[in-house]
């Protein structure tokens, strides 16, 4: 059976007030920036019922426009019911889970919504969210290669010392190089590109806010990365 427009609606509205600190972006999308990223909620409809489950989400600010930064988030990550088993919400049952469910996503979002976020901690989320699957199972693969960049343009966004750092981490790194191929990446050439990005911090900058500019993202409420 279909659910209409008017229940959908309404669990949108029972999320954006639980959420006061997320804008509504799009349906079924709250987000906030947080110096140089968006991160927030997204409830995604499932394809084969009428149910949803939420994420928490990151991603950047820093690429060539806002339809790129939103491209493909740097963290999408579900949440779990005390059985261990991630949330599929039947939007029939919505009001009767939604209390419990919201209880578990405010205890296990990874990074807080109310408040500034210390750039350990930020570090401490990508770190521990390069362990689990599948990176976790791929430690030199591309995918973590890409997590890593993220990181080490987190870091340029509060200094060039603290990007450096994670640029040396990066470098001593044993890569995949076959798998680099397979997703078209040259290792070498990648590696000249994050030294470049990270010798170019102004214009790196220049870009993060021309994206906060965009008439959409400027109207989501802000913390900083402390």
């Amino acid at each position: 059976m279909a659910i209409d427009k008017a229940t959908k609606k309404k669990v949108i509205e029972d999320w954006q007030n639980a959420f006061p600190q997320l804008t509504l972006y799009t349906q079924g999308k709250l987000y906030k920036v947080v110096g140089s990223m968006i991160i927030g909620l997204e409830l995604i409809k499932s394809p084969y019922m009428e149910s949803y489950s939420p994420y928490f989400v990151i991603y950047s600010l820093w690429k060539k426009d806002v339809k790129a930064c939103l491209d493909y988030p740097i963290i999408l990550k579900d949440f779990k019911n005390k059985k261990g088993f991630q949330y599929d919400i039947p939007y029939e049952k919505h009001r009767i889970l939604f209390d419990d469910v919201t209880d578990s996503v405010k205890t296990q979002t990874l990074l807080p919504f109310e408040s500034d976020i210390s750039f350990k901690m930020l570090i401490s989320v990508l770190d521990e969210y390069s362990k689990t699957p599948p990176l976790g199972a791929a430690s030199s693969s591309y995918l973590q290669a890409a997590l890593q960049e993220a990181k080490l343009k987190i870091a340029l966004f509060i200094g060039v010392a603290e990007a450096q750092s994670v640029l040396e981490q990066i470098n001593e790194r044993n890569w995949d190089v076959s798998h680099f191929k397979a997703c078209g990446v040259d290792v070498n050439e990648w590696l000249k590109r994050l030294q470049a990005t990270t010798s170019s911090r102004d214009e790196f900058l220049k870009q993060i806010e021309t994206n906060k500019q965009d008439k959409k993202i400027s109207q989501l409420k802000s913390s900083d990365i402390l």
